[in-house]
């Protein structure tokens, strides 16, 4: 194996536990238990074990909300992963890789200059090889050591082909032969997004000088300038009522008053009328912000059955989201269906993501649905397919049981009663 190469194109699937909707946390182990993401990556390797002695991977990943470029480094016992998710934002996550992805075993490095040393021969082998256009096969050797396994051109050693399983499929169509590294991608450690200074990062278990820390993996950190009791998400979330100026006498009054504060935050150019938007459009972008949602205020909502909580995964949503959609297409209730969307993914935009989260999509440039006015009825013998579009429109407009003073009606009451308990995703079930 060089000590020196930078190997492009480079492709691979890495195999590795669930430990996010969006599999952005999967590191590759030995083991096959549990849920587990199969990741598609798309990019370059930069492999120095002379001078950085560092392993860096820059790879684009497709995900169900969109692309999502990364960038990889392991040096040390440490790894950093530095994600631009599909709006724009960045993320880093920053771990100590352990044996068996047991935190009590022995720590993982990158892979050393000799550890072919130990690969035993198994013969020549005609492979076909992932990933090449036109489809190519050609006559590999095939070495292994446990578990993996590394196809290699014969006479130079240059490697081709890398499997394990339980761990990922790497293939180098242009092989590993020495090529030039560009240091400095292997020498600003730790990366500079993962540290306090760059403030609207996602940041996943880093401390301050973006090293691992102790958080727990499920809880991104927008480590916000303002202390906790400060924070005025938090007190947006404790709070029950609304003010009465988030208020309005009727369901169009209150889309109204509630359009006014979104159009005043963020500025006329960055909302879209919700009749300008279709529903893909909408659930493409309530998957991103499920990315950047802040899970202590979703745990708030939990604790106190506040009907603003997320109560589903990704996963679950999604699978309903394409109920939803072939049932509107099935019954022309597109409308509905739509306007639903835009008032949770207002309600998700407002009251699951931090302060500092909001500003930088702003300053992206990211587009918000307005709310719309109108308040759909449902017939009143509805077929199922129409009733799941009602119940699902009832459970996203909810913010009206708040910010509206009219008194609810009996059928109101029946849909808050048919939210608390989970009703529209048994209703998708049956």
């Amino acid at each position: 194996m060089v000590d020196d190469q930078t190997t492009d194109p480079y492709y691979s699937v890495q195999i590795g536990p669930k430990k996010d909707p969006f599999c952005f946390q999967a590191i590759p182990e030995n083991s096959s238990a549990g849920a587990l993401c199969y990741q598609r990556q798309t990019g370059s390797q930069i492999y120095d074990m002379d001078k950085a002695r560092a392993l860096r991977f820059d790879v684009n990943l497709a995900t169900g909300a969109g692309n999502v470029s990364s960038s990889v480094v392991a040096k040390g016992p440490y790894l950093w992963i530095v994600n631009t998710l599909p709006l724009g934002v960045k993320q880093c996550i920053c771990t100590e890789p352990r044996e068996g992805g047991d935190h009590t075993s022995a720590e993982v490095f990158p892979l050393q200059y000799n550890w072919t040393n130990r690969l035993s021969f198994v013969g020549l082998e005609k492979v076909g090889i992932e990933y090449m256009q036109p489809p190519t096969k050609m006559v590999l050797e095939h070495w292994n050591y446990g578990p993996h396994h590394i196809w290699s051109v014969p006479g130079t050693g240059s490697i081709i082909r890398m499997w394990q399983p339980f761990n990922g499929l790497q293939v180098f169509p242009n092989g590993t032969l020495p090529s030039p590294v560009d240091e400095s991608k292997l020498t600003a450690l730790p990366p500079p997004e993962c540290t306090s200074a760059y403030r609207f990062v996602v940041k996943i278990k880093c401390n301050a000088s973006g090293y691992p820390s102790n958080y727990p993996p499920s809880a991104p950190d927008f480590q916000a300038a303002a202390a906790p009791e400060a924070d005025v998400g938090m007190w947006r979330t404790k709070t029950k009522v609304p003010r009465h100026a988030y208020r309005g006498e009727t369901f169009e009054q209150m889309s109204a008053t509630l359009n006014g504060w979104i159009i005043d935050a963020l500025g006329p150019d960055s909302v879209k009328s919700c009749d300008d938007w279709n529903v893909e459009e909408l659930q493409k972008l309530q998957a991103s912000l499920y990315m950047l949602r802040y899970p202590a205020y979703n745990d708030v909502y939990s604790a106190t059955s506040d009907a603003r909580e997320i109560d589903a995964t990704i996963e679950d949503m999604r699978e309903t989201w394409a109920q939803l959609n072939a049932a509107a297409s099935k019954t022309g209730f597109h409308s509905m269906h739509r306007d639903g969307h835009c008032h949770e993914a207002v309600m998700w935009f407002t009251h699951h993501l931090q302060e500092d989260a909001k500003k930088v999509l702003n300053k992206q440039g990211v587009v918000i649905p307005l709310l719309s006015a109108q308040r759909h009825v449902c017939p009143e013998n509805p077929t199922e397919e129409q009733a799941a579009i009602c119940h699902a429109y009832d459970y996203k407009v909810s913010c009206s049981d708040c910010h509206a003073n009219a008194l609810p009606s009996k059928e109101k009451k029946a849909n808050f009663l048919a939210r608390q308990a989970r009703r529209v995703r048994r209703f998708l079930r049956l």
